[in-house]
């Protein structure tokens, strides 16, 4: 009985632990990715978008820090000294031969009253290196999502182009067929059976060459993703092949005049020369007077401090030693006082100090260093101006170039999608006159592979397409759509 429940048991966790491994493998084997989920995974998972991410939060605390600059300083200090020999008692003044600790306690403050606006200007340095750092970060998200949209469209390309290496298998498969009982019916020549089987060979290889291409962009794909393992990844088609071509109807410098005002790298570019004309007025800062306040409070504890107890006892007289000039000795009067050590904190509450005041620093003479500073960021600016009109120019010289390589693509599409039409008829035509005898199996080949070479080119014209009209969206500030 019991035996027969063991088993029972064993045959429910089996039926339990199966179940597990196959809804694991529904959740992650045979999970199919949407573009969206693509570009979302890289840009979470991309290590240069954490590392831009981490300068962020490096420039967000210098802005922070900026901020609190303008607030006063406060310090606190304390020491304590021990002194063996003849020495000076540092609250009593007076010398002392006995063993001495001394404490000491401070507590120092002071704040910027002026300084050439310094505080002000790092301030907004600081935050424009923010801004900066938060462009350059939009940037590299972009350049993550047209690669991936790039890796992703090679994809769906490679796996159309399977499918159309299946059918033309197929249909050579079937020709073959077609022809080989037209061989032994006597009709046709042995040739032409070894032509059909040369053909089936060739979109066999075709096929085979397809489908490696499909596993090369797979991989470059889950590489972008930082996927570990690029088994059993696969994508999501789009609902809409074509792109709307709206886009093309707008000029470069149209496109330009939009990308401008949104992309990253330009505002980014702009920033930084904001940052460089800080820059300079921080430099001149250094050539202008300081008006600082400050403040310190103090107090301290001497071992050797004591308090007298009572009133002093009068002992009378003793002789000093000295003689008059009548031959008498001088006496002097003579006291008791008992002492105690003063208590720590009576003394701390004794002997505070208190100072406050102003100081002044005119810079005179520091080896032309400040000088030299202001014409370094002179010059830094300069170079951060041409490097903002660089940028420029690179943004528009590559609108130009997307929008040509559009027109050129969308023209290649509509060529292919005729070639593809004609050639079709023409593969047909030949098909029909193949199997009337009234052409020979190489004609037919060669109607074939025109057709595949013409169907493998329409494809790659239509995802180039695609990507070039998503890249012009881009610049023109249209969300990349998934």
């Amino acid at each position: 009985m019991i035996t027969g429940q063991n088993k029972l048991i064993s045959l429910l966790r089996f039926f339990a632990i199966s179940c597990l491994v196959f809804a694991s493998g529904e959740i992650y084997g045979q999970k199919v990715w949407t573009l969206k989920e693509c570009v979302d995974y890289a840009i979470a998972n991309n290590l240069s978008v954490k590392q831009q991410s981490i300068n962020n939060d490096i420039n967000k605390i210098n802005v922070d820090q900026s901020r609190w600059s303008f607030a006063p300083t406060l310090d606190g200090s304390g020491s304590t000294s021990y002194n063996w020999g003849r020495t000076v008692d540092p609250f009593a003044y007076t010398f002392t031969n006995q063993e001495l600790r001394s404490t000491n306690l401070s507590l120092n403050g002071g704040i910027t009253l002026f300084n050439g606006f310094r505080l002000q200007n790092i301030l907004d340095q600081s935050k424009l290196n923010y801004l900066a750092s938060q462009s350059d970060l939009k940037k590299i998200q972009n350049d993550i999502s047209l690669n991936v949209i790039s890796e992703y469209l090679q994809i769906l390309y490679a796996k159309e182009q399977i499918g159309i290496m299946k059918v033309r298998i197929e249909e050579s498969k079937k020709q073959l067929q077609r022809t080989t009982l037209l061989v032994d019916a006597g009709t046709l020549t042995r040739g032409n059976q070894l032509d059909a089987e040369t053909q089936v060979a060739n979109e066999e290889l075709s096929l085979v060459n397809a489908e490696n291409q499909l596993a090369a962009a797979k991989l470059n794909l889950t590489q972008l993703l930082e996927l570990r393992d690029a088994k059993d990844f696969d994508v999501e088609k789009p609902a809409t092949d074509l792109p709307y071509e709206q886009i093309l109807s707008q000029t470069p410098e149209q496109i330009y005049e939009l990308s401008i005002k949104h992309l990253p790298e330009i505002t980014s570019a702009e920033y930084n020369l904001q940052s460089s004309e800080k820059e300079i007025a921080i430099s001149r800062s250094q050539l202008l007077p300081r008006l600082a306040m400050f403040g310190n409070i103090s107090t301290g504890y001497s071992s050797a401090t004591q308090n007298a107890l009572g009133a002093p006892i009068d002992l009378g007289y003793q002789p000093t030693g000295a003689i008059t000039q009548s031959n008498e000795q001088v006496l002097a009067p003579v006291y008791f006082q008992d002492f105690e050590d003063t208590p720590f904190s009576d003394q701390i509450n004794n002997n505070v100090n208190k100072n406050v005041g102003i100081s002044l620093a005119i810079p005179i003479f520091s080896g032309f260093s400040a000088r030299s500073n202001v014409s370094r960021s002179k010059l830094n600016y300069l170079n951060a101006e041409v490097t903002a009109q660089q940028t420029k120019n690179t943004v528009y010289k590559s609108i130009q170039q997307a929008y040509n390589d559009a027109v050129s693509s969308q023209k290649k599409y509509i060529a292919t999608t005729k070639s593809v039409e004609s050639l079709k008829e023409a593969y047909l035509y030949a098909d029909k006159k193949y199997a009337a005898g009234i052409s020979n199996s190489l004609e037919l080949l060669v109607a074939s592979n025109s057709l595949t070479r013409a169907q493998s080119e329409q494809l790659q014209a239509k995802y180039d397409f695609i990507f070039k009209v998503k890249i012009l969206d881009f610049y023109a500030g249209n969300p990349l759509v998934y």
